[in-house]
């Protein structure tokens, strides 16, 4: 438990960041988004929620990443929700990590995704607990690149299913989680996000796993969603898409880090793997509300998600300089805005999810 007092001076450190980051920017004329990554509970609430706000910030097609396991009840509302909004709506099925160290559990998680492939799935997600919490028969943390996942990669190559990979965490999750970090504030009201200390591997470890298990794999195509979940380093992601042409990245939940390099040099990444990157909000929307990229610490509403997605559009679109990020308890520093060239920003907004998710799930569901 955080004491009171703690909590206290957090939100008044917050208050501050938080009424700066509210200023809402001026609407313009620009292209509709698909949302390539978004997790939504389908319950009607959640869905009615889900589509007002869409539609007020064109986001014209969304895929959640978090359908569930087939046979759950949560795939099950998944796919009849995607059946009652056709085109505008795709979804990531998830692996079930139950009885991993058991015989026989890569080739069940391989039919798994076959069948929720057949149901509509464009790919599956796989959450950052694989490498940090998913444990093996000797109680070991099950390996990003443990062969056990071979089936499934094979598997996914063959339907044409996109693996799409949470790996690792942003840098400062790795160090020490007290005052002097400097994301001390989202790792005090969420403890379980810091993974510093001897029960976990290093960073570096998680993300050279992911690469082995991307280079085994060149015919499965690859998702690294949060730009590679290595934001910090763009020279890192700019040669892992150099190197792996199966490989494509969002932007999900990352404005933050991404937006603290020079913007000449975020837009010359853009434009030059214009076609490989993917735009991403992340945005969690259920029954009490929205999670909108970090966890809040009071409820978010409508006004808070619409200034979420025109801060997003405000970084791209724009050529400002030290503007808020959109999810200002990440960091209280400002980002200098990218102003992408009409046919990048299409291309980031519509045509690389289309032709990566939306498309390949036409083209295999039932």
């Amino acid at each position: 438990m955080i004491p009171s007092d703690m909590r206290s001076l957090a939100l008044l450190l917050l208050a501050v960041p938080l009424l700066a980051a509210c200023q809402e920017p001026a609407a313009s004329a620009v292209p509709p988004i698909y949302d390539s990554h978004v997790h939504l509970t389908p319950s009607p609430e959640c869905v009615e929620r889900a589509l007002a706000l869409f539609e007020r910030m064109r986001v014209v097609k969304f895929c959640t990443k978090s359908a569930g396991i087939p046979g759950s009840r949560r795939f099950a509302a998944t796919r009849a929700l995607a059946r009652n909004l056709g085109d505008r709506f795709a979804f990531f099925s998830n692996l079930d990590w139950r009885g991993v160290a058991e015989p026989g559990w890569p080739e069940r998680e391989a039919r798994r995704l076959e069948a929720a492939v057949r149901a509509g799935a464009a790919g599956v997600k796989i959450f950052k607990a694989l490498g940090l919490g998913v444990r093996e028969e000797r109680g070991e943390l099950l390996a990003v690149d443990d062969a056990r996942l071979d089936p499934i990669m094979r598997k996914a190559a063959e339907l044409g299913a996109v693996v799409a990979m949470h790996t690792g965490d942003p840098e400062v999750f790795f160090e020490p989680p007290g005052p002097r970090n400097e994301r001390y504030f989202e790792l005090l009201f969420a403890p379980s996000w810091s993974f510093y200390g001897a029960g976990f591997p290093s960073r570096k470890a998680l993300l050279d796993a992911r690469e082995r298990l991307i280079a085994r794999h060149p015919q499965t195509t690859f998702l690294g969603i949060h730009l590679a979940n290595n934001p910090e380093d763009l020279g890192y992601v700019d040669r892992l898409l150099d190197a792996h042409p199966n490989l494509f990245v969002d932007v999900s939940a990352r404005l933050g880090e991404i937006g603290r390099h020079p913007a000449s040099e975020v837009r010359a990444f853009f434009v030059k793997h214009q076609d490989r990157i993917l735009f991403g909000s992340d945005i969690i929307i259920r029954p009490d509300g929205y999670q909108l990229g970090s966890l809040s610490i009071w409820p978010d509403d409508d006004a808070d998600a619409d200034r979420f997605y025109l801060a997003h559009r405000r970084y791209f679109e724009t050529g400002e300089r030290g503007i808020d990020h959109p999810t200002p308890i990440q960091g209280y520093w400002t980002v200098d805005a990218i102003d992408l060239p009409p046919e990048v920003l299409r291309k980031l907004y519509v045509d690389n999810a289309e032709r990566l998710i939306f498309s390949r799930k036409a083209r295999k569901a039932d």
